[in-house]
């Protein structure tokens, strides 16, 4: 009953989003921009999206490094499946599809997966709502919708830097995250607030994280250069529509995108990602372009990067490294799982054992 709920929620907030996308805009003219691209961008465009794959399986590996070294070839199958299952699921349930794919116990627990992927999502949030906020600099004061968009950069980097502060404040004194997460939801109700308490733990436990200085430097590297790739790409299929996009402004809808795509929607993000892809669009062309250009810029921009995601996922789907059984699984495996750590973990304590003592160092 729950994941129906989701996935009408879901659903019907990509509707809405399809709406106001296609809202009093000549859909012919949208369709007759969307036949004369020039498609000659497309095949870089599909290169540039096999190169972020590869940015973002890297750098994940890099947060796992420091409990267990994953082969490239199980990582890279992974992650390959686990996007296309953020993709598939509703109200973004796929985030947990990775951590449930890859974990390994004891070698390597769910809750240090979720920790790499909520690491790494903290990450991306700060850095491109930093990129947001700079590059709207180089936008002229007056220009349309440019306040609330600059809105929206100031509720991002707040939002992930407080995410930063309480990992910072759990990874240092778990008890007192385990109590205030407790505190805030125990006048909703007791027994949610004793299971979210008991996740919260088993992640907190999983939150062994910390590469050395030079992993680290690498991690913010690529995390740069993904992001970068992501910018360039957009730029390259807007000159296949006749629109002539500076790299700092693909960069600010880049960043508008994904503050768009934070909102819980339906399978393939659709609705959300055009529009806030036009929307950011709409703050460098004339209306006339955003409306038609620009919205079958948008449409193509989505339909590429989700058929190419849906394509990877499916090549790698049946791969001696997936379980297909897990996939739909997930989000409340997830639940299960953690549930289980914190279980082993306090029973390990009473035997006077150090927590997560069944995972051997990195490269064991």
């Amino acid at each position: 009953m729950k994941r129906l709920v989701q996935s009408v929620l879901g659903i019907g907030i990509s509707a809405l989003a399809v709406y106001l996308t296609f809202r009093g805009k000549d859909l012919g003219a949208i369709w007759l921009a969307v036949q004369a691209g020039d498609y000659r961008y497309l095949p870089v465009y599909l290169v540039s999206l096999v190169v972020i794959h590869l940015l973002r399986t890297v750098r994940w590996g890099i947060l796992l490094e420091p409990i267990a070294r994953i082969p490239f070839a199980r990582l890279n199958a992974v992650s390959a499946v686990g996007f296309t299952a953020l993709l598939v699921l509703p109200f973004r349930l796929g985030e947990f599809a990775r951590p449930y794919l890859i974990a390994d116990r004891p070698r390597l627990r769910v809750s240090a997966a979720l920790s790499s992927v909520v690491v790494e999502r903290v990450a991306d949030g700060i850095f491109t709502a930093l990129l947001l906020l700079l590059t709207l600099f180089a936008v002229p004061e007056g220009t349309r919708h440019l306040e609330e968009i600059r809105k929206a950069g100031y509720v991002m980097a707040a939002l992930f830097g407080g995410l930063l502060a309480f990992l910072v404040v759990a990874y240092r004194n778990r008890e007192l995250a385990v109590r205030m997460v407790g505190g805030l939801l125990r006048p909703l109700s007791a027994r949610l607030a004793g299971r979210a308490g008991g996740m919260l733990d088993a992640f907190i436990r999983g939150l062994r994280l910390v590469p050395s200085r030079r992993k680290m430097a690498l991690f913010v590297a690529l995390t740069a250069a993904y992001w970068a790739v992501n910018g360039w790409g957009m730029q390259l299929m807007a000159r296949a529509f006749g629109i002539d996009l500076q790299l700092v402004d693909a960069f600010t809808i880049l960043g508008v995108l994904v503050a768009g795509i934070m909102i819980p929607a339906g399978p393939g993000m659709v609705g959300t990602f055009q529009l806030a892809a036009a929307f950011g669009l709409s703050l460098f062309v004339p209306e006339s372009v955003a409306h038609t250009r620009g919205v079958a810029w948008a449409n193509v921009l989505w339909a590429s990067q989700v058929g190419f995601q849906l394509l990877l996922g499916a090549v790698f789907l049946f791969s001696s490294h997936i379980k297909v059984s897990r996939i739909f699984r997930s989000p409340e495996g997830t639940a299960e799982a953690l549930g289980d750590e914190e279980e082993e973990a306090l029973e390990a304590e009473r035997h006077g054992q150090p927590a997560g003592s069944g995972v051997p160092p990195a490269g064991a």
